[in-house]
């Protein structure tokens, strides 16, 4: 970019003026926000009006005497999407509803869609509950008498890959709506439903202060949480995952990165530049804490193997080494990792490596190579490989970026 051209540039950044519609009662939504502001800090700094969306035609209205450059929203209703498209204003959709008569899901050039796959969300549940060893699984939704299409979609994708394995899970309903929205009468419901539940239950709630109330409830009930009900949430509250005894695993979908994104893409937008249509929100991680820090392998000799590896993956166990220190043949341990597992115990020992791997790299500044080391790969070189054949990219793609 040559100098005039770079000062072109920056006056245009220098003159946005961005119109934010996103709701802030969720700790999600507060991340995406702390994104967007951070990129327009920097890039302007932008001018930002906010408004949650409980005062839509306001918030509109005052974006359009302001001379708005740029939106950033998260709508609800296809109404209000349509009428934003309409303005013709550079815009950032977050998760946008569909809009009847709409020829496909394409914005038109001047926007782009950003969404979050919900079934993907629900499938790392699943999967992180399927490589933890549980057989028994579990979903409450949402607390309301209608639940939301995201809670609908990760259901879908919990159910669908526990579908795959040949297992199925339970899932509460209240019954009747007057319930469902009085958690006093709800609550009767939920605590006969749990204490129903079979023993060492994976429950998956998709949202963490549904999680929070699970929790509350199973103490109440005198239910052990993990031993008898193993409990992950999502969004990854940190305030409120530390605030209850065990603490609880969750979900992060790391929002700031999406703020971040959002505001990049608006940028390009602004900018006049040619930008994707439809963009998707990757690699949700999960944070395990108390409520769900137990391996339920139903064989001791085998748990007993697993867990030697787990105790240091630094070290790299052969299987027939395994076998010796459990007590028992390199056949039959390995039948048994075949049988109980699903899979061969090699193959196993570089899950648990891998899903290590990617804890470290999201949430951790550890080098590749450190983690390489800390993990039981010989060099970050290996380890690179090995992400690229199981995963489909570089280990990178996992490392959390904090907005700038």
């Amino acid at each position: 970019m040559d100098r005039n051209a770079q000062k072109q540039y920056n006056k245009q950044a220098m003159k946005a003026k961005v119109l934010i519609i996103l709701p802030s009662d969720k700790f999600l939504h507060r991340q995406i926000l702390e994104g967007i502001l951070a990129y327009g800090s920097k890039r302007g700094p932008w001018q930002f009006h906010f408004e949650t969306g409980d005062r839509y035609e306001q918030g509109l209205g005052k974006g359009r005497r302001w001379g708005c450059t740029g939106i950033i929203a998260m709508v609800r209703e296809a109404k209000q999407l349509a009428e934003l498209i309409g303005t013709k204003i550079p815009a950032v959709f977050i998760n946008p509803p569909v809009m009847k008569n709409a020829k496909g899901r394409k914005p038109p050039q001047w926007a782009t869609f950003v969404t979050r796959d919900q079934e993907n969300v629900g499938t790392t549940a699943a999967e992180y509950f399927l490589s933890r060893g549980y057989r028994n699984f579990a979903f409450v939704g949402t607390p309301c008498s209608e639940p939301a299409e995201w809670c609908e979609r990760r259901l879908y994708g919990f159910r669908r890959r526990l579908l795959g394995e040949g297992l199925n899970c339970f899932s509460f309903s209240a019954s009747s709506p007057e319930v469902a929205s009085d958690f006093d009468k709800e609550s009767i419901e939920l605590i006969a439903w749990l204490k129903s539940l079979p023993p060492q239950t994976a429950l998956y709630a998709p949202w963490d202060r549904r999680a929070l109330q699970i929790i509350g409830l199973c103490l109440d009930a005198g239910i052990s949480v993990p031993g008898s009900i193993a409990i992950l949430g999502t969004d990854n509250d940190e305030v409120l995952c530390e605030s209850v005894s065990p603490s609880l695993s969750s979900i992060a979908l790391d929002g700031c990165t999406a703020g971040t994104l959002c505001a990049q893409l608006l940028d390009a937008h602004m900018r006049g530049l040619k930008v994707e249509p439809l963009v998707d929100l990757a690699f949700p991680r999960i944070a395990t804490r108390q409520s769900t820090d137990e391996m339920q392998v139903p064989d001791a000799f085998l748990a007993k193997a697993l867990a030697l590896v787990r105790k240091d993956l630094s070290v790299t166990h052969t299987i027939a080494e395994l076998a010796s220190a459990v007590g028992i043949s390199k056949r039959t341990l390995e039948m048994k990792a075949n049988l109980i597992l699903g899979t061969t115990l090699k193959a196993e020992i570089d899950r648990i490596r891998l899903n290590e791997a990617v804890r470290l790299i999201s949430n951790t500044n550890m080098s590749m190579q450190s983690i390489a080391e800390r993990c039981g790969f010989c060099c970050a070189s290996h380890l690179n490989t090995r992400f690229k054949t199981i995963f489909g990219h570089n280990p990178s793609v996992f490392r959390y970026q904090p907005p700038k």
